[in-house]
């Protein structure tokens, strides 16, 4: 039996039952550049050798989600309306609030990390090198 779980809550919800998609894409953005006929001519050579060197000093999924990232989410219907009252504020937790009661304010990278995105090996060490896999 095909069934997914709401990444607020937890819930289980069945194939056909209602739910919700979250798909969010975030990207760096760039202001158009310029290109006169000066950059066209001169050599990039060690600009690109200077940047390749760089680039292999750091971790590749580091580099990849510097420049764009993911983000999808299944959720139930309580978890997706208090996902669109406040969307920056949204915060998975083991229950979903009643109907009637409001969320408070809840860390959003917290959140995005305990799904298991923006982590970095920074964050392993600060936890005394103890690293969990997902």
């Amino acid at each position: 039996m095909i069934h997914y779980l709401c990444d607020g809550c937890g819930a289980t919800l069945q194939r056909h039952a209602l739910r919700y998609t979250v798909k969010i894409d975030v990207h760096a953005a760039y202001d158009e550049m310029e290109i006169g006929l000066l950059d066209l001519v001169r050599s990039h050579r060690e600009e690109i050798q200077e940047l390749v060197a760089k680039l292999h000093k750091q971790d590749a999924e580091e580099i990849e989600s510097q420049i764009y990232k993911r983000i999808r989410l299944d959720l139930c219907p309580a978890c997706q309306r208090r996902f669109l009252r406040a969307p920056l504020h949204f915060h998975a937790s083991s229950s979903a609030p009643a109907p009637d009661q409001e969320a408070g304010p809840v860390d959003v990278d917290a959140f995005l990390r305990s799904l298991g995105f923006g982590k970095t090996k920074g964050d392993d060490r600060d936890k005394g090198g103890e690293s969990s896999s997902g």
